[in-house]
């Protein structure tokens, strides 16, 4: 299966990747991030004796969210640790790469057999840590060719996953069965890791992103803004990583409650985007007009038109709106959920896991339609002291999941004291 990965597939993918680029400012920026990793980690230093060095591979943002807490807690354990990152996408580099608790970062290179030997050679770790799902053949097999203990954190395999399913299945137990461990999210995870990989040790131990959103929600932040906001006694709805389709919803929810005061942060706070909402909210004002002194009306909606402050936003709101329920999946509902927000979102919660936790037991309401986004607003007027209990459900679901971290943590001691002494 790997040779078929390295004369069909992997070309194929590359191809694809390179016509994307064509029509895709994303897709290009991801490409050409990929050529200048040698250059995003010139700045690494030779390895100095006594040092250990573990490197971390993510897809994006969500998932580096969730690696995080983990080298937080190594960094406290571990006298002398040097940790990089690589990441597949460019949201993930440009606004994770500068994070205070890397010593380098770069995009994960195209995954070639040349490039990850020599990707290898010039981070030389004593651990590669991946998170959540993203693994790549080319990367696995230089990491097991050159003996470096690969495991996986946060991992997650669904059991209707097109991985464990005819033609694709072969190739996966190929690339998992390279695995010298994995911390599973759930049980069900852990079972379907099994099923591929029955010799990698595997265990379920819950969900890093528990403990990371549970500590920001922690942090002092000060948003000089937030008395703006609540100046007028009425609750707010923080609206996170948003879409068209959530938009429209949010402008069904002021029709009925024009009063209620509204704070928008699309996913994508392009110019484009940050106009169109401009345009479905006639009355808004962005975040960077008022950094310019530009004054906050009673009852205007506030435009987050710059990235890396929904988390903090949340701690402003008495209830969130996530996007991503008319696409692909929901986004992350754990973040307003740490702050004892209740979530709403559109239909599409089935592939996150926390979604579905927080809907089944009352913290998170699913809008279909404008009809229900009407209806939400006439409740949320109308009885607020019920969407303040879902609230209390919604916080209470989060903090069960703490402990995570420590748990994985202390695993990965394990590996790199057994590798300590067997070198």
């Amino acid at each position: 299966m790997l040779t078929f990965y390295r004369l069909i597939a992997g070309p194929a993918l590359r191809l694809a990747h390179r016509l994307l680029a064509v029509f895709n400012g994303k897709a290009r920026r991801g490409l050409a991030g990929r050529r200048r990793w040698r250059e995003q980690l010139a700045g690494l230093q030779p390895r100095v004796p006594g040092q250990t060095r573990v490197h971390v591979h993510v897809a994006s943002v969500g998932e580096f969210e969730g690696a995080k807490p983990i080298i937080e807690r190594l960094r406290e354990q571990v006298p002398y640790l040097l940790v990089t990152a690589s990441f597949f996408s460019p949201s993930g580099y440009e606004q994770q790469s500068g994070w205070k608790g890397l010593d380098a970062a770069c995009y994960l290179p195209e995954d070639r057999t040349v490039e990850m030997r020599a990707f290898l050679d010039r981070l030389d770790p004593d651990l590669l840590l991946l998170i959540r799902y993203d693994l790549w053949p080319e990367l696995l097999r230089a990491a097991h060719g050159r003996g470096v203990p690969t495991v996986l954190a946060c991992g997650v395999l669904h059991a209707r996953s097109v991985r464990l399913r005819w033609p694709l299945r072969s190739f996966f137990r190929s690339l998992y069965g390279l695995l010298d461990g994995a911390w599973t999210v759930r049980a069900e995870d852990r079972e379907s890791i099994t099923r591929l990989a029955p010799t990698v040790p595997s265990i379920a131990v819950g969900d890093t992103r528990y403990d990371r959103v549970l500590a920001r929600a922690a942090e002092a932040v000060d948003l000089q803004f937030g008395e703006v906001l609540h100046s007028g006694g009425e609750p707010v709805l923080v609206a996170g990583s948003t879409w068209g389709p959530d938009e429209e919803m949010l402008s069904a929810i002021r029709t009925i409650y024009p009063a209620l005061r509204l704070v928008v942060v699309p996913h994508e706070p392009s110019r484009e985007h940050v106009g169109a909402l401009q345009e479905r909210f006639p009355d808004a004002v962005t975040l960077s007009q008022l950094d310019a002194g530009v004054t906050f009306p009673s009852g205007a909606v506030l435009i987050v038109d710059r990235t890396g402050l929904l988390s903090a936003l949340y701690r402003l709101g008495d209830i969130a709106w996530v996007g991503g329920g008319w696409g692909a999946g929901v986004h992350s509902v754990l973040e307003p959920a740490a702050y004892n927000l209740p979530v709403l979102t559109g239909p599409h919660i089935e592939r996150s896991p926390d979604a579905v936790s927080l809907h089944r037991n009352g913290g998170l309401r699913v809008v279909h339609d404008a009809a229900e986004a009407r209806a939400v607003a006439s409740e949320l007027r109308e009885r607020p002291e019920e969407w303040r209990r879902r609230g209390e459900i919604a916080g209470a679901l989060v903090r069960e999941g703490e402990g995570a971290t420590e748990r994985i943590v202390a695993g990965l001691l394990r590996l790199l004291a057994s590798r300590s002494g067997s070198s």
